[in-house]
């Protein structure tokens, strides 16, 4: 078994389809056919199911994580041997769920990329709950930013500091409670939109907030997850939202009126990694996160 046996496995999963693993690999088809055979001769089974459509068996399911990881294993040995103090080349693969990407990770990759500006970041969206740790299992990503605890034993985790949550109001609204705090009885009376997904660790936090304060939930007019849908919105008028401090600056800077909630802190951040040797460049953006 060789590398280029995994690498070419891997692309006709993540292509679901021979020619176009062949294409994207600037290789012929027969050459990626045939080393898919010969994989198949070398784990004596079969690795996909040939018909009109070609998928995966399930040793072919099995395979798909561990040949990640190897390929993965391979690019690290070779970033390493490149540099592994300079970081003159480089991939930083991190995957962050809704949410989390303007705060804390924006300051955090203004800073790696001042410091290694040769390194390539590449985002990517996790799922909320045990979901978004399969990312790190199948060894998409390296690095995950969640606001759920760790279901895995096998993860190292740093916590990240984030700011409260704020309220932010129509540059036009004129019902808004005075004083630079808003009391949770009075937001509650707002029509709001939600930057924070039902499944997310913060959304959840506030509805208990709610409910132990014994109050009725907000009218929820608009709930996305497409995040740059809120900022035109709330400012016609659409109604309130809560946003991360970040978030709120930026409504002030186009007229909106912010305040701060009356809330304990809900918003919670950690970044996890597999216990297995990180790349150079995740290595550097886990020591900046911890320094």
């Amino acid at each position: 078994m060789e590398r280029r046996h995994l690498a070419q496995f891997v692309a006709v999963v993540d292509s679901e389809s021979i020619s176009e693993a062949a294409r994207r690999l600037h290789v012929s088809q027969p050459a990626v056919s045939q080393s898919i055979r010969e994989l198949e001769k070398a784990l004596d089974t079969p690795l996909f199911v040939r018909g009109r459509r070609l998928t995966l068996t399930p040793a072919g399911r099995a395979l798909v994580g561990p040949a990640r990881q190897t390929l993965r294993s391979f690019d690290n040995a070779r970033a390493a041997v490149k540099s592994v103090e300079s970081l003159h080349t480089g991939r930083l693969d991190l995957a962050v769920v809704h949410g989390l990407a303007v705060d804390p990770l924006a300051p955090l990759l203004v800073r790696f990329r001042r410091r290694y500006p040769d390194v390539t970041v590449r985002l990517q969206h996790a799922p909320f709950g045990v979901e978004g740790f399969e990312i790190l299992r199948r060894g998409e990503a390296e690095l995950l930013l969640t606001d759920h605890p760790g279901p895995f034993p096998k993860h190292s985790s740093i916590e990240i500091p984030v700011s409260d949550l704020m309220v932010a109001f129509s540059p036009k609204a004129t019902d808004i409670p005075p004083g630079d705090i808003v009391e949770l009885a009075d937001l509650v009376r707002f029509p709001l939109i939600i930057g924070l997904p039902e499944r997310s660790a913060s959304q959840q936090a506030f509805v208990a907030e709610v409910a132990s304060a014994n109050l009725p939930l907000p009218t929820l007019v608009v709930e996305t997850e497409h995040r740059e849908v809120i900022l035109p919105l709330l400012l016609e008028g659409v109604g309130a939202a809560v946003l991360s401090a970040p978030e709120a600056m930026t409504a002030a800077s186009m007229g909106a009126q912010i305040r701060r909630i009356d809330l304990p802190p809900l918003r919670s951040c950690v970044l996890y990694h597999r216990h297995d040797p990180l790349s150079p460049a995740a290595s550097a953006f886990v020591s900046l996160v911890r320094s």
